[in-house]
């Protein structure tokens, strides 16, 4: 007996009417009208148009200057010779605001700050003392609440005055420029109170040969 199911095969012959049919309108084709496809426009601007979008170019591009010069960088050129040799006459300074933003200056670091009888003049010095500290010059040496700081490398022209001792105010910084022979500082109109302070000098861009990232030193008196 067979495994597979009966079936008789059957031969279907189209009729001479389907065949015509099937010559006439093949099977599976479709032919519809095309659509009509949606056409873009090309439109030229007009002047207005053009000056409207570079009006709008400039404002921005005013915008991110302004927000730049406020709290991110900003240049300052170096006139005088108080902060020889670590910074030259016609030095060109690119002075980061952002560092001040997130952390508080220390000892060690070059400024930028408005002078504080003359704010609209700006001056380049490095910090000396914090905070709450005591500072006496002794012979030239700095002593911060009685330690000396350590070596200032950084110091070409060393002076061998005295001075003190003067505490400073929760907001105040004693400053004082590398050149200490030829420098307006702290030791001549007092601390620095903190919200003068521009920012921390960064880096030199110019002269190219000169170009460099400015180093600030850890100057923390020895415990």
């Amino acid at each position: 007996m067979s495994d597979r199911p009966d079936f008789e095969p059957q031969d279907i012959q189209p009729s001479a009417e389907s065949a015509i049919e099937a010559l006439s309108d093949p099977p599976g084709v479709v032919v519809r009208p095309a659509e009509k496809m949606p056409q873009v426009q090309r439109r030229d601007k007009d002047s207005g148009s053009v000056l409207w979008e570079t009006l709008q170019t400039l404002v921005l591009a005013g915008l991110l200057i302004v927000f730049f010069r406020a709290f991110v960088f900003q240049n300052f050129v170096v006139e005088g010779s108080s902060m020889v040799p670590t910074l030259m006459q016609g030095d060109r300074l690119i002075v980061s605001r952002l560092s001040y933003i997130f952390g508080k200056p220390d000892r060690g670091d070059i400024i930028v700050f408005q002078y504080p009888f003359s704010p609209e003049r700006d001056f380049v010095k490095r910090i000396i003392g914090l905070p709450g500290e005591t500072i006496a010059i002794q012979n030239g040496q700095v002593f911060v609440d009685g330690k000396p700081l350590p070596p200032e490398t950084y110091v070409q022209h060393r002076s061998s005055e005295n001075y003190g001792p003067i505490t400073l105010g929760e907001d105040e910084y004693f400053v004082m420029g590398d050149n200490r022979t030829g420098s307006s500082d702290s030791r001549s109109w007092g601390p620095l109170q903190e919200h003068f302070i521009i920012g921390k000098a960064w880096l030199i861009y110019y002269p190219f040969d000169r170009f460099t990232l400015i180093h600030h030193p850890e100057l923390d008196p020895p415990s």
